[in-house]
């Protein structure tokens, strides 16, 4: 339905576009502070959580992800629902559909080129989480726990996202025994992840190596 794929891309790029690492910079900052030209440039929760402290930085990556997750769960619920195939129990996970697929595409693009930021926004690895985990459910929880441990003990975000993305896809396979459409469209977004920050660190301004003020 034409209309349902209007609003898989409008939700998923409005939704995804909130520019949650500038309000949080600014906010934690108290004052009109730009993330984009603080730290390493990045408008994301590990450049907020540097810089402004851990809470903040949680803060940040968990609405990162909720942005990517949200759309992609709205999307498919709503196809369900208007599918003659849904499933009968209330209890189950609404079917991936090419609706919900698209949603996370755009969550993507709105975090990564925002409409509010002048369409200059993170590098959307929170988000591209959020999107995994709306579609391979299962295997992204069972990783949740080993992850926070990478994420205690190296300190490093992009080593504990590479690691829930590469686990939670092998093990969608391995053990969950998924389908392989929504197999490949996660290694689609981990790929698309990689060549977005192989480009913010190749081709983007370098950022000023200002440290933020105290808050």
């Amino acid at each position: 339905m034409i209309w349902l794929t209007g609003a898989a891309l409008v939700i998923g790029y409005l939704v995804g576009s909130l520019p949650t690492a500038y309000w949080a910079a600014r906010r934690a900052a108290r004052r009109v502070n730009d993330i984009r030209e603080l730290g390493d440039g990045n408008a994301g929760a590990g450049n907020v959580g540097r810089l402004y402290g851990r809470r903040w930085g949680v803060a940040v990556g968990a609405v990162d992800i909720a942005k990517g997750a949200a759309p992609v769960f709205a999307l498919n619920i709503l196809a369900n629902l208007i599918s003659t195939d849904a499933p009968d129990s209330a209890d189950a996970l609404p079917e991936l559909s090419g609706s919900g697929m698209l949603a996370g595409v755009s969550a993507m693009a709105g975090h990564i080129w925002p409409v509010w930021l002048r369409f200059r926004g993170g590098r959307g690895a929170a988000t591209a989480l959020g999107v995994t985990g709306a579609v391979l459910t299962g295997p992204v929880l069972l990783m949740a726990l080993p992850a926070l441990v990478i994420l205690w003990t190296s300190r490093s975000t992009t080593i504990t996202l590479a690691f829930v993305y590469v686990s939670s896809i092998i093990i969608a396979k391995a053990i969950f025994d998924i389908s392989w459409l929504p197999v490949w469209y996660c290694v689609g977004i981990f790929v698309s992840v990689g060549v977005v920050h192989f480009w913010t660190l190749k081709y983007r301004a370098s950022p000023s190596a200002e440290s933020a003020p105290a808050a």
